[in-house]
């Protein structure tokens, strides 16, 4: 478990607390025990959805708005059988706090409330996501309640994950809600941007999730609470 920290190596010294106290409670997971909301917005499509736990596998997913506005009765159908194939949350992280590299952070600039580094990601293990080390990280970290408020991921240079697929551009980025009493600091809203191209083909895509209206699993939500 202390491995998977990522910060008992020799750099460990040089990072500052506060930095390093923000690493040791950081995860980008959406919580297990909480109920939220998530509004998921696409070039032609956004869908404002609830995700409560507590409830039976077929009914943890309820669709508040499409498109902005109440859905008919054919796209709640529709909505109903796409959840009884995938009712589980899409994972919102792209890394553990054990993939990042300590030692490669460094301090690109702060003030008094916060400070950004600028770092990478250890060596992967087989099997492990490869593609890490193709991405460049960078941390917004508060510095009076040490927590991560941001981190940006981007691509350092075009990649090719597999055969027939070029990554020209992508860059993701995470925000957090600051920690409070009882409740950590959780994903507020997380933006994505690909382009690249699939065989022959150019393709560009663009995605922005929010989550808000956080509670306790089977309680109610609590509104504007990020």
């Amino acid at each position: 478990m202390l491995a998977g920290l990522g910060l008992a190596t020799s750099g460990r010294a040089a990072l500052p607390e506060y930095l390093r106290s923000a690493l040791n409670v950081f995860s980008a997971e959406l919580p297990a025990s909480w109920a939220y909301t998530t509004t998921i917005v696409r070039p032609e499509v956004s869908t404002t959805e609830r995700f409560d736990p507590a409830k039976p596998t077929g009914e943890r997913w309820t669709l508040l708005l499409y498109n902005g506005r109440p859905a008919t009765a054919a796209e709640l159908e529709k909505y109903r059988k796409l959840r009884a194939a995938n009712p589980q949350p899409v994972s919102s992280a792209s890394f553990t706090r054990g993939d990042i590299d300590p030692g490669s952070l460094q301090l690109v600039t702060e003030d008094d409330e916060r400070a950004e580094f600028q770092g990478g990601f250890r060596e992967v293990a087989a099997g492990a996501d490869k593609m890490l080390r193709h991405l460049q990280l960078r941390l917004t970290v508060n510095k009076r309640r040490p927590h991560v408020e941001k981190y940006t991921l981007s691509l350092r240079e075009p990649y090719s994950p597999i055969l027939g697929v070029k990554m020209s551009e992508l860059r993701v980025a995470m925000s957090f809600t600051p920690p409070a009493p009882g409740r950590p600091s959780l994903p507020a809203a997380i933006t994505s941007h690909f382009a690249g191209r699939i065989l022959f083909f150019g393709t560009q895509e663009d995605l922005r999730v929010e989550y808000s209206d956080y509670s306790p699993a089977g309680g109610p939500p609590a509104p504007n609470d990020i």
